[in-house]
C-alpha cells in the first residue's frame, strides 16, 4: 500500500493533474485544501478566523457555518479527484472519515490562543478535533474493492458530530493502524528548507537542529514524521507540483525523514 498526503497548497498551486496522473492502484490518498475553503467561505460571506495559538501554529476556526463550507469544499475536491481517477480507469473510490465511521475524533472542548492584543486566552473549540483512530477493517474493505482511496479530512465523534481534523493525523494514524512502511507528503516546496534550500536527509541525530529553521505547517509534518520514524516508518516531503511527484518522491527526491 502506497500513503498519500495531498496537502492543500498542491491543489490551489494547479499540481492536481500532476499527482492524479501518477496515482497507482493500491493508494490511499488523504488530501487537504484549505485555501478553497476560504474562497467558498467568501462567496457564503462568512470571514474566515485563523487562530494564533501560543506554541507557534495557527488554526482556522470552525464553527458550525464554517463546517458547513469545509464539508462542502472538502467533499468538492474529494470527487474531483476520484473523477480524475476513474477517467484514468483506475477505480477509485473517495469518502470522508465521517462515511462508515472510517476516521474517529475528539472534539477539542477549549483551544489556547493569543488575541489581537497579544493576550493568552482560552476558547470554545468548535468543531474541530484531534484523531482518535482509524477503522482498519474499513479501510482493508475500500481497499479491496477498489484501486484506490481517497479520504477527506472530515471525522466522525462520539456524540455523532462531524469535525475539522488536519489530514496530517489522518496519514499518521493510518500510518501507524496499518503497518505502513512509507508515507509521501506532497506540498508546495522541494521539501524541508533550510535557508531556503531543500535538505536530502533528516534523522534523529539533526533533528533538533533542522526543526529550528520550521514553522507552521511544515514543522507540524516533520514532526509527524518524526514520530513515525520511531514506528519504522519512512517519511518523504517532497514537491507535489513537479512532474510525475509521488514515483519521484518514493526514488527519494524531497526530505527523507528516516
Amino acid at each position: 500500500m502506497i500513503l498519500v498526503k495531498l496537502g492543500g497548497s498542491v491543489i490551489c498551486g494547479g499540481g492536481l493533474d500532476n499527482v492524479t496522473n501518477d496515482v497507482e492502484p493500491g493508494t490511499v490518498l488523504i488530501h487537504g485544501g484549505g485555501c478553497m475553503v476560504n474562497s467558498v467561505m467568501e462567496r457564503m460571506g462568512v470571514k474566515p478566523v485563523i487562530l494564533k495559538h501560543p506554541n507557534g501554529y495557527t488554526s482556522r476556526y470552525t464553527d458550525e457555518e464554517t463546517l458547513k463550507a469545509y464539508v462542502m469544499t472538502m467533499m468538492l475536491i474529494n470527487k474531483l479527484i476520484v473523477s480524475k481517477l476513474n477517467a484514468r480507469g483506475i477505480r477509485a473510490i473517495g469518502l470522508s472519515g465521517v462515511d462508515l465511521g472510517l476516521v474517529t475524533a475528539k472534539r477539542k472542548e477549549r483551544v489556547m490562543i493569543i488575541d489581537e492584543r497579544g493576550r493568552t486566552r482560552v476558547i470554545d473549540g468548535g468543531f474541530s478535533g484531534r484523531v482518535t483512530g482509524v477503522n482498519v477493517n474499513i479501510m482493508n474493505l475500500m481497499l479491496s474493492n477498489s484501486d484506490v482511496v481517497v479520504v477527506s479530512p472530515i471525522a466522525l465523534s462520539q456524540e455523532g458530530l462531524m469535525l475539522n481534523v488536519d489530514g496530517d493525523q489522518i496519514a499518521e494514524n493510518i500510518a501507524i493502524s496499518m503497518n505502513v512502511k512509507e508515507l509521501v507528503i506532497l506540498t508546495n516546496v522541494d521539501g524541508v528548507l533550510v535557508n531556503g534550500k531543500p535538505i536530502d536527509k533528516v534523522t534523529k541525530a539533526n533533528a533538533q537542529e533542522i526543526l529550528q529553521y520550521t514553522t507552521g505547517g511544515m514543522r507540524r509534518k516533520l514532526e509527524t514524521a518524526l514520530k513515525l520514524t520511531e514506528l519504522g516508518v519512512r517519511t518523504i516531503i517532497a514537491n507535489g507540483l513537479r512532474d510525475k511527484p509521488i514515483r519521484s518522491a518514493l526514488n527519494g527526491l524531497g526530505t527523507v525523514v528516516e
